[in-house]
C-alpha cells in the first residue's frame, strides 16, 4: 500500500458543490468527488490545485483557501487506500461556468461529467457518497472562520 497525497477544490454555487461522478464496476454505490487529483513530485498542494483544474476543466482558478486536511484510509473491492487530502475553498475565474448545469472533465484519458450537488443530496440518498470520507461532516458542520482542521478517518 502506498500513501497518496491529494489537493481537492471546494468549488460551490450557493448550496451546490461541483463534484465528478465516479462509477466503478461491480458496485452499487455512485461516488461524488471534488474536482483535484495527486501531488506530484517537487509540487506543493496548491500549485497541484491550480494544475489540475486547468488540467480538467480548463479552467483557471483564484486565490485558493486551504480549509482542512483530511487522513482517509478506505477500501474499495479489494484495494486498500490511504490519502492525505488537502481541502481548499476555490472560485473559480470563468463566472459563466457557474450557470451550466455540468461541466466536461477530463482526467488522464477519462472523461467525465462534473455536476453540481447540494449537500443534502448526499444525506438522504442511500447509494451515493461524497468521498474522501469525513468530507461531508466538514463541509454541513463547518464554521467559515475555522481554517486548517486535520481530520483522521479510517473506514472498513
Amino acid at each position: 500500500m502506498k500513501i497518496r497525497s491529494v489537493s481537492l477544490g471546494i468549488i460551490r454555487k450557493e448550496e451546490d458543490v461541483l463534484v465528478e461522478v465516479i462509477n466503478y464496476p461491480g458496485i452499487s454505490t455512485t461516488f461524488y468527488r471534488p474536482i483535484g487529483g495527486t501531488i506530484e513530485f517537487g509540487e506543493n498542494s496548491k500549485q497541484t490545485l491550480i494544475r489540475e483544474i486547468r488540467e480538467e476543466l480548463n479552467q483557471e482558478i483564484e486565490e485558493p483557501q486551504l480549509i482542512s486536511v483530511i487522513e482517509n484510509i478506505f477500501g474499495v473491492l479489494d484495494d486498500i487506500g490511504h490519502e492525505i487530502d488537502f481541502i481548499y475553498e476555490v472560485n473559480l475565474k470563468e463566472k459563466t461556468f457557474y450557470d451550466l448545469d455540468e461541466i466536461d472533465g477530463i482526467e488522464g484519458d477519462i472523461h467525465y461529467k462534473a455536476q453540481w450537488k447540494p449537500l443534502q443530496f448526499f444525506e438522504s440518498e442511500c447509494d451515493v457518497k461524497l468521498i474522501p470520507d469525513g468530507l461531508l461532516d466538514l463541509l454541513s458542520q463547518r464554521d467559515n472562520n475555522n481554517i486548517s482542521v486535520i481530520k483522521h478517518v479510517k473506514t472498513n
